[in-house]
């Protein structure tokens, strides 16, 4: 992997995924794509691939559990390393990530050092 993985963002808020894709980017990845929800997401991945996919969990149509369910259950995107982020780390929807095995997970609010070294991480470069 290099820093010219390509990093999808999936959050129905927009400012959020702005706030991600700035931190990504002075981060030194500058390829990335975004979707506002998990039924966005399976689509763009049927015609782009991507090395990391960073969600939020309350999305609408398909949210992120969902999302990672149904990614954990196709044969070739289920390699696809995925960060959640969560606004509550205890409770029936906490516990539902972690059934369905994320990669990571990242507790808002967040930094960008917080986002960086998760991404870092995950990706390999730490």
């Amino acid at each position: 992997m290099s820093l010219s993985s390509a990093i999808l963002i999936a959050d129905n808020s927009e400012m959020l995924r702005s706030m991600i894709k700035r931190a990504l980017h002075s981060a030194g990845f500058t390829s990335t794509l975004e979707a506002e929800d998990g039924k966005q997401v399976l689509d763009l991945l049927m015609e782009q691939k991507v090395d990391l996919i960073i969600s939020g969990i309350n999305m609408p149509k398909v949210n992120g559990i969902e999302l990672l369910r149904a990614l954990k259950n196709h044969y070739s995107l289920k390699v696809i390393p995925f960060i959640a982020l969560l606004s509550d780390t205890q409770g029936q929807t906490y516990d539902s990530l972690m059934a369905a095995k994320p990669d990571g997970f990242i507790k808002k609010p967040f930094t960008n050092e917080e986002l960086t070294n998760k991404v870092n991480s995950i990706l390999g470069f730490l």
